[in-house]
């Protein structure tokens, strides 16, 4: 039993929640072959102008180095599931959009968030889940996403 001393935190709790939601999703995209990283790079790309983004574009998106992002993009193509073509603009980079695969992909990845997340979430009244939203959007709205900076190594301040 918890006293009031030994109870977990809030943020305790707010990260295991998102160690479950992210564990559930992992595992519910394994008999589709993709990974979190890539059903990310499928999600934005679904978002994106018609067409489609540079590899320099999502990895802002994504909060990552470029060359991250060029490992995810080869994997999905390999799967068919993204194409590449030149970028009228600059001859030296690319665009990267959903092929047909892709788009028919992103249906099926929209389905199997929604029900791994209704089979989280349903723990709650429906009334917890507005408030839980509410709150959510409140802690969103005011806690703005920091710009990506440059990495530092660990251990030096320099």
């Amino acid at each position: 039993m918890h006293n009031e001393e030994s109870k977990d935190d809030l943020a305790d709790l707010f990260l295991r929640a998102s160690r479950v939601i992210r564990g559930r999703w992992r595992e519910n995209l394994i008999p589709l072959g993709i990974t979190p990283h890539q059903s990310r790079v499928l999600s934005l790309l679904s978002h994106a102008e018609p067409e489609g983004l540079r590899n320099s574009q999502l990895a802002d998106k994504l909060h990552i180095a470029a060359r991250s992002t060029t490992e995810v993009v080869d994997q999905l193509q390999e799967k068919q599931l993204i194409i590449r073509t030149p970028d009228p603009a600059d001859r030296r980079a690319t665009l990267i959009t959903l092929s047909a695969s892709g788009k028919a992909q992103i249906g099926e990845l929209s389905r199997l968030r929604r029900e791994g997340m209704d089979s989280y979430f349903d723990k709650l009244s429906p009334k917890d889940r507005k408030e839980l939203t509410r709150l959510l959007e409140v802690l969103d709205r005011e806690n703005p996403r920091p710009p990506r900076g440059d990495c530092k190594p660990i251990g030096r301040d320099k």
